[in-house]
């Protein structure tokens, strides 16, 4: 019965009519889908994108904060600030989802799962975060089996501007932001950074215990030159440093674990050559990731030190061709990894291959209203089995109704292991790529309304063995099959947006036909949001976590606990005080609900947190 005021708000929102004027919206143009600049209403891909206002409007401090309220995607912290995050696209591990910075490749090879580091990923400086949901690896590759969410930073304006940001808030959390760009006909230059830290909390519960805290150095810099009207240069550099307090559970001291600690140093740089003839564009593009992660703990036998470090080298050529009714691409691509880890000064265990690929993509438009997306791509690798996988796509805009579009894609997908799983094998184990069959459709309104139903199954998962201390792969098929609703609805009369968006998870099971842990049933997000005539805001917004469970932890026998069915409400505020000063507070968790999405792991009360911004 608690949660019957949100769902009927939710209903409300998603089955309001049409009879609102429409709106003229700009085209919006995403780099995901091919590689390549594409309008959203050219690829039958499930695209969903978080603006930089939507990041300012409600506070998000964190990508994973951000991305948490998107339909078919959720999130787990293990703590505050900076702890470890797990999160699932339609139901799938985060291991299976590609997370890039303006291109480069964000996931760390020395993970348990090949996964991006969320926890580490602040929205200071964010122009946008653009979410492909479905499988990917038609473009991508390997570990977008489930999609891929690239982040794409504020670009340069013309002219000289900055801006700086200062916050405060509950935990002792202060930050800032400063950015400072240049552009002219020739020449662009930006310097970007960032920094967070806050005293947290107790990441074990319960949350009154000794505080775990967090510092986050953020900074970037991009350079671009453009030689003439067809051929630009951009070189891109990013380095984000971490130190983070956390409980050991298998310390002494349990959640008073005042020793835990880990620190992270990732950087990625990238460099971006642009050709651009009449109709056709080529991108060379080479980067280099590397991770580096450090743990320390101390118990029974005395001090632990857990070193991961791991390095990504990537070459692509992708070459596109736009003519009379759609687009082609093809790409070449190379990438060289290798990663290891260390306990204390026990042997490393260590791993590398090397990966050469080819794709091809082409958007067609059968005619004015029917639009037919292929992909095909075949990969070689030097350790394991290659893998071939494609996507054939079609969208169709219903004449009967304007607006009204339908949408079917059907994909297979890979995931290789990552250089961590392959250097902790069972004996005499071989592992090899994980692979995926799955398909989505799709049926949308306008913005009024969206509902996509999907279905994915999986072979060959990656999974570690308690008993024989390595990783295999499992045999048979984990599925997942679910239904998205999102809808949003503007009154401008009343100057109000109203958004709400619903996930149901069919199935999620493992190979065995049992449930997989920390995925909740049901999933709802709602807001309402209010604009007045002097660049005011006022937001309200909404989250249910239905049916969810997780295990206890127990060895060598686990049991099954309850995470879920609990709801949590926010407040945003935010106000334009002067031409250039902006200044937001928002309130989290306003009813102090106590809740675990991790069992075992405290989660944030009732909070506020405050900003000011200047920019020029």
């Amino acid at each position: 019965m608690k949660i019957k005021p949100l769902c009927l708000i939710t209903a409300t929102l998603l089955l309001t009519n049409s009879t609102f004027a429409d709106e003229t919206l700009e085209p919006i143009t995403v780099i995901s889908t091919n590689k390549t600049p594409q309008s959203i209403k050219d690829t039958t891909s499930q695209v969903t994108v978080i603006t930089a206002e939507e990041i300012e409007e409600n506070g998000y401090q964190t990508v994973s904060q951000a991305i948490s309220t998107v339909a078919g995607i959720s999130v787990n912290h293990a703590g505050g600030l900076g702890q470890s995050t797990s999160f699932f696209v339609r139901g799938a591990d985060s291991g299976k989802v590609l997370v890039l910075l303006d291109g480069m490749r964000l996931n760390d090879p020395s993970t348990t799962n090949g996964t991006a580091l969320l926890e580490s990923l602040t929205t200071s400086n964010i122009e946008r975060i653009e979410i492909i949901k479905g499988g990917s690896s038609s473009i991508w590759g390997s570990n977008a089996s489930a999609g891929v969410i690239n982040i794409i930073t504020k670009g340069a304006k013309d002219g000289l501007h900055g801006s700086l940001a200062l916050r405060y808030g509950s935990y002792t959390t202060k930050g800032a932001d400063a950015d400072l760009m240049y552009k002219d006909e020739k020449i662009t230059a930006q310097v970007i950074a960032s920094y967070l830290k806050t005293n947290g909390f107790s990441a074990l519960t319960p949350r009154s215990a000794e505080d775990d805290g967090y510092e986050n150095k953020n900074y970037t810099i991009k350079l671009g030159y453009a030689f003439d009207t067809y051929n630009k240069i951009d070189i891109h550099y990013n380095r984000i440093k971490t130190k983070t307090e956390y409980d050991d559970s298998f310390s002494a001291q349990h959640a008073n674990d005042d020793y835990s600690h880990a620190t992270s140093d990732q950087s990625n740089i990238a460099l971006d050559y642009y050709f651009t003839l009449d109709n056709y564009s080529a991108i060379l593009h080479a980067s280099k990731g590397k991770y580096n992660r450090d743990y320390y703990t101390t118990g029974f036998y005395g001090d632990g030190h857990n070193v991961y470090k791991a390095t990504l080298k990537e070459y692509t050529f992708t070459n596109a061709y736009s003519y009379t009714n759609g687009k082609a691409v093809l790409g070449l691509e190379y990438k060289d990894i290798d990663g290891f880890n260390q306990y204390n000064t026990f042997p490393k265990s260590q791993a590398d291959y090397s990966n050469k690929a080819v794709y091809l993509s082409n958007t067609y438009n059968i005619n004015h209203n029917t639009l037919l997306e292929t992909n095909l791509r075949y990969d070689n690798y030097s350790t394991f089995n290659n893998k071939a996988t494609y996507k054939i796509g079609l969208k169709h805009h219903h004449d009967f109704l304007e607006g009204f579009t339908t949408s079917a894609n059907y994909y297979t997908s890979y995931d290789a292991p990552s250089s961590y799983q392959l250097a902790n094998t069972i004996f005499g184990t071989s592992l090899k790529p994980s692979y995926t069959k799955g398909f989505d459709i799709s049926a949308d309104y306008k913005k009024l309304l969206s509902i996509t139903y999907f279905n994915n199954k999986v072979e060959d998962s990656i999974d570690y063995d308690m008993t024989n201390f390595g990783y295999y792969n499992v045999s048979g098929k984990s599925k997942f099959s679910g239904l998205e609703l999102s809808g949003s609805y503007a009154v401008a009369s009343l100057n109000l947006n109203l958004s709400a968006n619903y996930t149901h998870l069919f199935k999620y099971k493992k190979e065995d036909g049992t449930n997989l842990v920390r995925r909740a049933k049901d999933t709802i997000n709602a807001a309402i949001d209010y604009y007045t005539d002097t660049n005011t805001h006022f937001g309200i917004n909404a989250k249910y976590i239905g049916d969810r469970v997780d295990t206890d932890g127990g060895y060598p026998v686990a049991s099954n606990v309850s995470t879920g069915n609990y709801t949590l409400w926010n407040l945003n505020f935010g106000t334009k005080i002067m031409k250039n000063l902006d200044v937001s507070i928002h309130a989290k968790n306003i009813f102090d609900k106590e809740y675990q999405s991790v069992y075992g792991y405290a989660t944030e009360g009732r909070a506020i947190y405050a900003k000011i911004k200047y920019s020029f």
